[in-house]
């Protein structure tokens, strides 16, 4: 009897273990699941374009320029196309495939990479440390979903570590290394890191050959001497497959002059461009903000190493040191770190016993597997809300009067797709000046009739003539642009308003300028042409009165009780008003009301309306809605502080001004108006210690250090009268 029931007891052992194995299983085709889904998201990014239309170039020429040929500005001059290769592969894709095909490409090669992350470190009995961590890593991947070189790059990633981890004693990873650094060389600038992986190995077997490593840090992960040799050999060869690209010295050198560019007059580019700028900050270190799966995954590995501290590999620390520092440089860069604290965490983890763990101790391995099993299940439940939620991403198209999902085919909010479509119906042709986020566009789409100013090649534009650019946009530098006019002979001006507003001063510079006629306007974007004989034909077809506008009215029949958001009109608003034309403005806000009642935004456009035309408590009265409607929003806060400030109600401005900083204390416009409500409500100290940081900061706007610098003036007089 007691053999039958120790048997019984084994048996339901071995059941809980292939259960919280299942289990595990599940949860990791899920996970999968989620990621094969989460890679589908429709075409978003911007540089897709010029990189399909250059392929295209590529393909039909037969050969890859060293000059740049795309843009009015930079033609002729020599321009280093280090991912001609990429170019040259998603324009076959789409050409043979289609838009839809690219998106496909993408989810093959994004899932093949988690397939390699989990093939080096998977381990069954560790699956609820694995699973959650890659869960981790997907969402720090998914912001890169773009179809751009970064996917083939981060693929490469991935091969190199599992082939130098786990197939160095083969004679052909050598050659396989080799030729897929030759690929990686002509597809994206981060190629070098194929060459900077092998020098960290041979560092770190140097140290362990050499240097006397405490605990058992010598042996951990030492190679053999024929490992060694061939590891100099693998060396050797991606150094010179990095010579086999159509740029030689050129091409080699370009991966090199980035990283080195990442400092000095470069650094311009990481200060404006959102994807170049540090994904963390000391004051907001300790936050639960944005990144906090970012931090979370430096934290874990981080742990993953004092918990495996006695038998650590070095090179694996070095491997997680050098990625940490790449990816505090640039918000890009964190998916590289997260797949690498991936991988060191499950290296180190498979090192360490569940008891070095937990302090205490279970007595049954039953509760144990039950709880693993339970987690598991916890953890399904998580990635399918997790996967729900991505499947409920989508908008409204107004052109189809339908939803449209965030998956699959060409996204509707993020290209100025009729404006452009408005140059290519009508054969509009020039040199147009355009702002950066519309460049790549503008290439894929209207090259080579419309020859772009501006567009996203860093590379090729330098820092010099970005900050030319940057007077222009930000600046709407009369003199600047006119110089431009010139040098470049710009015909036309392309503005999108496609997913962002253009820059107040922008606007008003282009509304000024009698001689630049508008001839598109919508939502997306408008268009203006400089009145000269090639133009004219087009001004007089299609030039438009802005003074005149009206309102495109929907199908409200059609729209039925559907909740939209009426973004399009806004769009609109917010550019007439920025230049200049009120009413129209006013229209297009009153027009959105009627599609949404309580949309803010159509408030605030009318607020600031009443506030231009003097009209004090009517501007009150809409922000007053405004704050009414989103409570939590700082920029209301601080709208309603300045139209108490203008009703004479100085305690009330203080009141929602006080509010509008604690919502967001780094909001300088807020300050300024707590600033200005304490001088008008006698509180001059306090408004004295809030004016003197703004003036003293190097980097605060010229013309509210302006404001601050009248307004510190006026509070010093009162205070010396007081």
């Amino acid at each position: 009897m007691g053999d039958y029931r120790g048997l019984i007891s084994l048996m339901s052992i071995d059941f809980f273990r292939k259960l919280n194995w299942a289990f595990g299983l599940i949860a990791l085709g899920i996970l999968f699941g989620v990621v094969l889904f989460a890679s589908t998201i429709e075409i978003k990014d911007l540089d897709l374009w010029l990189h399909l239309r250059m392929g295209e170039y590529i393909v039909h020429h037969g050969y890859v320029p060293s000059f740049d040929v795309l843009s009015a500005s930079f033609f002729g001059q020599p321009w280093v196309n280090h991912e001609w290769l990429f170019q040259v592969v998603v324009h076959l894709v789409r050409e043979a495939f289609g838009f839809d095909g690219l998106i496909y490409m993408q989810a093959g090669i994004v899932l093949l990479t988690f397939l390699l992350a989990l093939m080096l470190v998977y381990d069954k009995d560790r699956q609820l440390v694995i699973i959650p961590f890659l869960f981790f890593v997907l969402q720090i991947y998914q912001t890169r979903f773009t179809i751009r070189p970064d996917i083939f790059s981060v693929f490469f990633f991935i091969s190199y570590i599992v082939i130098l981890s786990s197939y160095l004693n083969r004679p052909w990873s050598v050659w396989v290394l080799f030729f897929m650094q030759v690929a990686w060389t002509n597809m994206h600038g981060y190629s070098l890191w194929g060459v900077i992986f092998v020098l960290i190995g041979l560092l770190a077997e140097a140290m362990k050959r050499r240097l006397p490593l405490p605990y058992e840090w010598n042996k951990i992960g030492r190679l053999t001497d024929d490992e060694f040799q061939r590891l100099w050999l693998i060396a050797a060869a991606l150094i010179a497959a990095m010579f086999f690209n159509p740029m030689g010295l050129e091409g080699v050198l370009y991966p090199i002059r980035t990283l080195i560019g990442i400092s000095g007059d470069s650094k311009v580019f990481f200060e404006c461009i959102t994807e170049l700028q540090r994904p963390l900050a000391w004051k907001t270190l300790f936050y639960a903000d944005d990144q906090w799966v970012f931090k979370s995954i430096i934290l874990l590995s981080f742990i993953s190493f004092i918990f495996n501290r006695r038998k650590l590999d070095i090179s694996a620390v070095m491997l997680w040191l050098v990625f940490l520092l790449f990816s505090l440089g640039a918000i890009r860069n964190m998916v590289y770190f997260a797949f690498a604290a991936f991988l060191v965490t499950g290296y180190n983890l498979a090192e360490v016993r569940f008891s070095d763990v937990v302090p205490f101790r279970f007595n049954s391995e039953k509760f144990l597997l039950l709880t693993g099993a339970a987690l598991a299940l916890l953890l399904m439940v998580q990635l399918i809300d997790f996967g729900n939620a991505l499947s409920s991403h989508g908008y409204y198209d107004f052109d189809k009067y339908k939803q449209k999902s965030e998956f699959l085919g060409i996204s509707q909010r993020n290209f100025p797709e009729k404006g452009v479509q408005f140059l290519i119906d009508n054969r509009i042709k020039g040199n147009f000046f355009n702002d950066f986020n519309s460049g790549a566009y503008l290439v894929g789409r209207a090259y080579p009739d419309v020859m772009v100013y501006m567009d996203g090649r860093t590379e090729l534009r330098g820092p010099v003539f970005f900050k030319e650019y940057q007077k222009i946009w930000n600046n709407g530098d009369a003199k600047v642009f006119e110089a431009a006019v010139r040098r470049y002979h710009l015909t036309g001006a392309f503005v999108s308003t496609a997913g962002y507003s253009a820059p107040e001063k922008l606007l008003k510079m282009l509304a000024g300028k009698p001689e630049w006629k508008p001839v598109y306007f919508d939502f997306d974007a408008i268009i203006l042409l400089k009145d000269a004989p090639e133009n004219r034909e087009w001004i007089r077809k299609f030039g438009i009165d802005l003074a005149s506008w009206k309102p495109k009215e929907l199908d409200l029949q059609e729209l039925g009780p559907a909740k939209v958001v009426p973004y399009r009109y806004i769009r609109r608003a917010r550019t007439l008003y920025d230049m200049g034309f009120i009413d129209p403005a006013v229209a297009e806000a009153q027009a959105a009301l009627r599609v949404l009642p309580g949309y803010d935004e159509a408030f605030r456009v009318l607020g600031d309306a009443a506030e231009k035309k003097g009209d004090v408590q009517k501007a009150f009265e809409y922000y007053r809605l405004l704050c009414a409607h989103n409570s939590g929003d700082a920029s209301y806060r601080k709208n309603l502080a300045m139209a108490y400030l203008a009703l004479n109600n100085p305690a009330k401005a203080v009141e929602q001004a006080e509010l509008a900083v604690e919502l967001e204390s780094d909001n300088v416009e807020c300050k300024y108006a707590l600033a200005k409500a304490y001088v008008k409500n006698k509180q001059y100290k306090r408004g004295y210690d809030i004016l003197v940081p703004i003036l003293a900061n190097k980097k605060e706007k010229e013309d509210l250090k302006v404001k601050a610098g009248a307004l510190l003036n006026e509070v010093k007089v009162l205070m010396e009268k007081k």
